[in-house]
C-alpha cells in the first residue's frame, strides 16, 4: 500500500490511517468477489494496485489553467458512469470524503458488491445506482445535475459523449481517461460534444503517478444545456453515435 500513499501524496493528497484501512479493504473485497464473478479483469495485487487504484488518482492530476485540482474537487457532486467494481469513483471518494459520489453500472452484480463496499467501508455521501446511463440521464434528479462526471473510456468519445455530458451541470467538466493516442477519437466525437452542450475538448497526457502507460485525459466542460432529445434510448448511442458522416454521394 505505501506506493498508493506515495502516488496520492505526489497529487496533494494525504492518506490519514483511516483512508489507508479503507483502500485496504477494499483491496480485499476485489480480491475475494473476482473470484466468484467476473468483478474487473486485474485479479493480482500488482495490478489493482498499479491499473485501478493508482491510475484512478491520475483523475486528480494537477495540470495547471482551469483544469481541476484535488483542491477543486473537494465538496463536489461527482457521478462515476458504468463504474464496475468502483473505478475510479471508490477510489477518489476515498482520497477526498467530502466528494459528493453516484456510482451507475448496468449489472446488478456490481451494484450488489459496491453497496457491500459501502457498507464495509463505513462510505458516507456516495449513492450506488443500478441502471443504464441513457435512462437515468433522462431524470430530473440525476440529469445536469453534476459538477463532474468522470467515466473510464473503454467506449469511443462519440459515444461516451451521449452517456455522459447530459449528467454535467453548466460548468461542470466530463474527464475521460483514455489511452495514449486519442487524437483521432477526439476529433470524431468533437460534432457530439458541441451538440450536447460541451465546449471543445482539452486533452492532457499524464503519465504519473504509477508504472502504467501514458494517459490521455479528456477534459470536455459543459457550456450550454443538453438539447431534451439526448441520450436517446438505451443501446442507440452506441449503435449510431453522434458524428458528422462525410459520406458524399457521386
Amino acid at each position: 500500500m505505501d506506493s498508493v500513499i506515495a502516488a496520492a501524496k505526489l497529487l496533494g493528497v494525504d492518506l490519514d490511517s483511516k483512508q489507508q484501512g479503507q483502500l485496504q479493504r477494499y483491496r480485499e473485497l476485489i480480491e475475494l468477489r473476482s473470484k466468484q464473478f467476473n468483478l474487473t479483469g486485474h485479479k493480482t495485487w500488482d495490478k489493482i494496485r498499479e491499473e485501478l487504484f493508482i491510475r484512478s488518482l491520475r483523475v486528480l492530476t494537477p495540470a495547471g489553467g482551469n483544469v481541476p485540482t484535488p483542491e477543486w474537487f473537494a465538496g463536489k457532486r461527482a457521478i462515476d458512469v458504468g463504474t464496475g467494481a468502483g473505478i475510479p469513483g471508490i477510489v477518489l471518494k476515498i482520497a477526498l470524503p467530502d466528494l459528493h459520489m453516484t456510482l451507475l453500472d448496468s449489472i446488478q452484480k456490481r451494484t450488489n458488491f459496491l453497496i457491500e463496499v459501502v457498507n464495509e467501508l463505513e462510505l458516507t455521501g456516495l449513492e450506488v445506482v443500478n441502471g443504464r446511463a441513457e435512462d437515468l440521464a433522462q431524470e430530473s434528479a440525476y440529469r445536469e445535475k453534476y459538477d463532474l462526471v468522470v467515466a473510464r473510456a473503454v467506449a469511443r468519445l462519440a459515444e461516451l459523449a451521449e452517456l455522459t455530458i447530459p449528467f454535467a451541470n453548466i460548468g461542470g467538466t466530463v474527464i475521460l481517461p483514455k489511452s495514449k493516442g486519442v487524437e483521432d477519437e477526439v476529433a470524431e466525437a468533437s460534432a457530439a460534444a458541441e451538440i450536447l452542450g460541451s465546449a471543445p475538448a482539452i486533452t492532457i497526457e499524464v503519465n504519473k503517478p504509477g508504472t502504467s502507460p501514458p494517459d490521455d485525459m479528456v477534459y470536455w466542460m459543459k457550456i450550454s444545456p443538453t438539447p431534451s432529445e439526448f441520450p436517446r434510448r438505451v443501446g442507440i448511442p452506441h449503435q449510431s453515435p453522434l458524428v458528422e458522416r462525410s459520406d458524399k454521394s457521386d
